[in-house]
């Protein structure tokens, strides 16, 4: 009984013991292959990394390096470059970013702000500095521009009777870029910088000249205004209405206008509404009468005036001036009197002389002054001995032509009357010598005049009437 019993224990205490045992085979086979299954996960895991980590880099470095391309797009200097405020737009393919380089003494910051969107608008507020700078560069063009439209119109008319306004719309965002655009890293701007022409090596441009091309891409218009003085004729303005425009700098369909006023100017310089007009007829008249007169012989006086409104015709054409001309020809008694017809002819030819208009031509005779010894020239004295003496040895040779052609010469330097006398004598003689005697009687009846003493004329007239 006692051994059942104990059998009866024992052996289900057995058989529990051997199911334990093979299911902790079976738990320590699970394990072994789980491990295995695990260290293989974690190999294949590795090469795949590998793989993947060679292949990227294998990709990279194929791929060329795109470049890094800079904008400056503001920079600030002061004080020789301690203290800067530098910002620079970097781009690399599709992505932008922001670099802002501050510098305060010692101290340096490097900062970086990305650009997302395509569409990315940087407002950088301008400092004194700058927009001093670039006001100064504005107006030196608008005045450039004003100076040129200047010589330009005193091509045709006297610049005091004309004055020109220049104002120009600047479109402020350009402007704005133009100014940014020409401020580099290295620029101290607390320095007025020095206007630099001299001539790019390469392209032959003058930086000048660069500054004023980026500034016109900034233009927004030109206004230009013309103040014509009442003095002018019509003709005049409907000029300028054609000639400004057809100048480079003018563009009608960027808005460009041009307007020419009427008033009437003060008087400068003189009493004379029309200074620079008797300026230019003065100096016509002058040179007209130095080929026929000696300078010391004469004097010319132009003077311009206004046409009274009621005498002035209305049917006349907007191209007659309403100034007329007056002229006054002073010359020596000594001149012959065919120098007075031969004027009242060549002088309307010389100069825009119309009668209709109420020009008047007036030649006056006076005796001028007798100049001192010391005021003539030793050049002149030599001058004069030798006309006498070829006047002279023409005489006797008989080569009357050349005798008249000498005396002509020694008149326009002679400056004694009695020197004057003497060749006015030998020219009459002349005259005779070649059959001329209506010449020959009017230079003795002018020797006459001027000294009715000359006993020798005198005769001379006697025989010849």
């Amino acid at each position: 009984m006692v051994k059942k019993e104990r059998y009866s224990v024992v052996f289900p205490a057995l058989k529990n013991t051997g199911t334990e045992l093979s299911m902790l085979r079976k738990y320590c086979k699970i394990s072994i292959i789980c491990s295995f299954m695990s260290i293989l996960f974690f190999v294949i895991l590795f090469f795949i990394t590998i793989g993947g980590c060679t292949t990227t880099e294998e990709t990279v470095e194929a791929e060329p390096e795109i470049p890094i391309k800079k904008k400056v797009l503001f920079n600030q200097e002061i004080d020789g470059g301690k203290n800067s405020v530098s910002v620079i737009e970097e781009t690399q393919g599709n992505k932008r970013i922001l670099r802002v380089l501050l510098q305060r003494g010692d101290l340096k910051s490097n900062l970086i702000h990305p650009i997302d969107s395509p569409n990315f608008v940087i407002a950088v507020p301008l400092q004194d500095a700058t927009s001093k700078i670039l006001t100064l560069r504005t107006a030196a063009f608008e005045l450039s521009l004003k100076l040129n439209i200047d010589q330009l119109l005193s091509r045709y008319l006297s610049p005091e009777r004309f004055n020109v306004s220049v104002i120009i719309n600047w479109d402020k965002k350009l402007l704005q870029e133009v100014q940014l655009k020409n401020i580099p890293l290295d620029t101290d701007i607390s320095k007025t910088p020095a206007v630099d022409d001299e001539l790019d090596e390469e392209a032959g441009i003058s930086e000048s000249a660069k500054r004023d091309h980026e500034l016109k891409e900034a233009l927004k218009s030109v206004q230009i205004s013309v103040l014509l003085d009442n003095t002018l004729p019509e003709t005049q303005e409907q000029f300028l209405l054609k000639l400004i425009p057809a100048q480079e700098f003018f563009n009608a369909e960027r808005g460009d206008t041009v307007k020419v006023e009427r008033t009437s100017f003060p008087k400068p310089f003189s009493d004379s509404i029309a200074p620079y007009e008797e300026q230019i007829v003065r100096r016509k008249l002058t040179e007209l009468l130095m080929k026929y007169v000696a300078k010391t012989d004469f004097v010319v006086n132009v003077k311009f005036s206004l046409i009274e409104s009621n005498a002035k015709k209305e049917e006349s054409p907007p191209s007659a001036s309403n100034i007329k001309m007056e002229i006054n020809l002073l010359l020596d008694d000594t001149v012959l009197p065919e120098i007075d017809d031969f004027l009242k002819e060549a002088v309307p030819l010389a100069v825009n002389f119309d009668e209709s208009r109420g020009d008047t031509l007036a030649i006056i005779r006076k005796t001028f002054p007798e100049r001192s010894a010391d005021s003539i020239s030793p050049e002149q004295r030599t001058a004069l001995k030798d006309y006498r003496v070829k006047i002279l040895e023409a005489f006797q040779t008989g080569d009357y032509v050349s005798g008249l052609e000498w005396a002509a010469k020694g008149l326009r330097v002679a400056v004694k009357r009695s020197d004057k006398i003497f060749i006015l004598k030998m020219k009459g003689s002349l005259h005779f010598l070649l059959e001329e005697k209506e010449e020959a009687l009017e230079t003795w009846e002018h020797v006459q005049r001027l000294d009715p003493d000359d006993e020798e004329v005198r005769q001379m007239l006697n025989n010849l009437e």
